[in-house]
């Protein structure tokens, strides 16, 4: 379809009704505790005996994934993945994990009190305290440069496993116990606005299914529309989706693949946690393995701002295989509830649209609107094997190339719309 076509059917589409609004989950965490242990100067982490990922791995060395817990009974959980043996006395077992060629490490506060419920700061690295936090995750992240993260913390009452989807950029957060109690700065992430949206980017639905199957133990479900509560859960879950936004392009030595976070539930045991925790593992690096098994996925063409003060986001999250067919679209920080239009086509260019920059180069071909949720998100699975993706003129194939961009109504803006920016995909067999 020419562009001329597409622009012509945008005005139509882009009046579907919105959305409504999807209320918020209560805050799941426990409140402040008068049992505070007292916050000491860090020293800086000494060198683990797992190995770094980043230009070592040029010399064969294996790249790390990272795990981190917080409170009973996630520290529990990923004990044994700590290099350290005063936290781990029986041995590390995270060297060549399962001999599936990556270090797992882990890190995690402890607690005089390891069955504790309200628990006061803790001790160790991450302690329950914002600033402690961000420079023990700084250090850690920075040391082992790890390819794929998982956040763990304690969530609500019950034997749950809530695979959470957002983590939010917070200029207010929960208190902690010491002051200062919040976090400096706040909102963490200077490139965006307050409140903005950052998405999982773990294989959310896989691990639900894998969970579900193989640990009887306990009840998994992807948290869709919540949050990470305001805490120091959210906020370590959004510095670990925070690290892997800085370090998604695949060509850079520290690609971090994925990153993403478990709130588990208080009645889960932690052997049975164990073995949620080895299950989510397993999922998580047959994922990071199939993305690294077809070409990277590549973006470029940076969004014009748009009326949330921030470019629209267009990337991508599951294995661009024909075969696998599971791969989706994921549009960030575009307006609450707007409706929009993806497209595709087979090159790169340079244009105009909207108040944006087109960036796909034609015959270009649209896809199904899509409506944003409350908070400024779309998530767009492609079918490959239905139209237009699988049949037609511009049908995908593995081997070939596919630049993809969304177009999305701006009210009040300019021309009323703006583009995000695009996504080069090559798909494999």
């Amino acid at each position: 379809m020419q562009f001329r076509t597409l622009a012509l059917v945008l005005v139509p589409l882009l009046s579907a009704p919105s959305l409504a609004q999807r209320g918020a989950e209560p805050d799941r965490l426990i409140p402040p505790s008068d049992d505070v242990t007292s916050v000491r100067a860090r020293p800086a982490l000494a060198p683990s005996a797992a190995t770094p990922r980043g230009a070592s791995l040029a010399a064969g060395q294996r790249p790390v994934v990272l795990l981190t817990g917080y409170w009973p009974p996630t520290n529990e959980a990923v004990r044994r993945f700590s290099t350290d043996p005063a936290k781990n006395p029986q041995g590390w077992v995270g060297s060549d994990w399962m001999g599936r060629g990556y270090d797992v490490v882990s890190y995690f506060p402890e607690f005089n009190n390891p069955n504790c419920f309200s628990c006061g700061t803790g001790f160790g690295d991450l302690i329950v305290d914002y600033q402690d936090t961000l420079v023990d995750f700084d250090q850690i992240t920075d040391l082992h440069k790890p390819i794929a993260i998982i956040t763990f913390s304690r969530g609500s009452i019950g034997i749950t496993w809530e695979v959470e989807r957002n983590q939010f950029n917070r200029a207010n957060w929960v208190n902690d116990f010491v002051s200062p109690r919040q976090p400096n700065p706040a909102p963490p992430d200077a490139s965006l606005p307050a409140e903005a949206l950052r998405l999982t980017a773990l294989p959310t639905q896989r691990i639900v299914d894998a969970v579900a199957a193989a640990v009887p133990g306990v009840q998994p479900f992807i948290c869709e529309s919540g949050s990470g509560g305001g805490f120091l859960s959210e906020y370590i879950a959004f510095l670990g989706v925070w690290y892997q936004a800085r370090n998604a392009d695949p060509l850079a030595p520290d690609w971090c693949v994925t990153a993403g976070h478990v709130h588990v539930g208080t009645n889960v045991s932690w052997p049975v946690a164990s073995d949620a925790v080895d299950v989510t593992l397993a999922t998580v690096l047959d994922h990071v393995e199939e993305i690294l098994s077809c070409p990277p996925m590549l973006t470029y063409c940076d969004a014009v701002p748009n009326s949330t003060n921030a470019g629209g986001s267009l990337t991508a999250r599951g294995w661009p295989s024909i075969s696998d067919d599971t791969i989706e679209l994921l549009v960030q920080r575009v307006p609450a509830n707007t409706s929009g239009l993806p497209f595709y086509g087979p090159s790169r260019a340079m244009g105009t649209i909207g108040n944006g920059t087109l960036c796909v180069g034609g015959p270009l071909t649209r896809l199904p609107v899509a409506v944003a949720d409350a908070r400024g998100a779309m998530e767009i699975p492609l079918d490959l094997a239905a139209p237009p993706l699988g049949v037609g003129g511009n049908a995908v194939s593995a081997g070939t190339t596919w630049s993809f961009q969304a177009w999305f109504r701006d009210v009040g803006v300019g021309v009323g719309s703006n583009a995000t920016n695009a996504l080069e995909i090559t798909f494999c067999p």
